[in-house]
């Protein structure tokens, strides 16, 4: 005959039971595509709207500096099907002066970022220094007198020179190597001294760090295929100061609006 208490030790599940049950809730069809649903819409949202990037190299400086993470808008021009360069809807095409976050035309796996310069059409050609777009030259006054924004960049500041430059009604820092310390660049480009002219559905860019900067210079157009999207503001930024061995955090970076 059962007893009451022998009825209860058949009815009530172990502590191992249970755990093993939770673990296999917790591991079930249902969580695991929810979880896999949810992945692949964090990856569709960074391939289509937003994505941040990190910054490795000096070129963009001292706009962009080494160790900045900077947030690209990749809506600003046009929308792609996910995981595809398929445009679905285009509303806009970049302008002079935007930053740009672009496929290298050289391999495509790499991810680049630049100022656009020229747009289809446009005749650019660079004279003693000065930009020329379509025969006008684009204004820059020198900013030596203040120099305090390259204090914590990559390039040694001693052999640069530091403008401010007006393109399109876009005001930006740009850096010159002086003189004696010009290696790879030359004060005039095209080297035939005539203009180049953006063919179709591309742009043309460089760096604000001139004379460090492998640009439109040296690979000609971007295509417009090829852009990801517009460097909108630097998320957060670290750096490690030379001699140091520990990073040091730019707080001052955070949420800085890039133009």
């Amino acid at each position: 005959m059962s007893t009451e208490n022998d009825q209860k030790n058949k009815t009530k599940p172990s502590a191992e039971s249970s755990k093993g049950n939770a673990i296999q809730t917790f591991f079930g069809f249902e969580n695991l595509r929810s979880l896999g649903l949810l992945i692949l819409i964090i990856f569709a949202f960074r391939w289509s709207v937003v994505s941040p990037y990190h910054v490795p190299t000096a070129s963009m400086e001292p706009t962009i500096k080494v160790g900045d993470r900077l947030l690209a808008f990749k809506l600003a021009y046009n929308f792609k099907v996910p995981f595809t360069d398929i445009v679905v809807a285009e509303w806009g095409e970049p302008r002079r002066g935007d930053i740009i976050v672009f496929r290298y035309p050289r391999d495509p796996d790499i991810d680049y970022v630049k100022r656009v310069i020229g747009t289809a059409g446009d005749k650019v050609q660079i004279l003693d220094d000065i930009i020329y777009i379509n025969g006008t030259p684009q204004q820059r006054e020198n900013h030596d007198h203040d120099r305090s924004v390259l204090e914590d960049i990559k390039d040694p500041k001693e052999i640069k020179h530091l403008y401010r430059e007006n393109l399109n009604s876009v005001e930006h820092w740009i850096m010159q190597n002086r003189p004696s310390h010009r290696q790879f660049t030359s004060i005039n480009w095209p080297p035939d001294g005539q203009p180049y002219i953006v063919p179709e559905n591309s742009v043309f860019v460089m760096g604000d760090n001139r004379d460090n900067s492998t640009d439109s210079r040296a690979w000609k157009e971007v295509p417009l295929s090829y852009i990801r999207g517009k460097a909108l503001f630097v998320i957060w930024s670290m750096f490690t100061p030379s001699g140091d061995s520990w990073p040091t955090v730019r707080w001052y970076r955070f949420g800085h609006v890039l133009r």
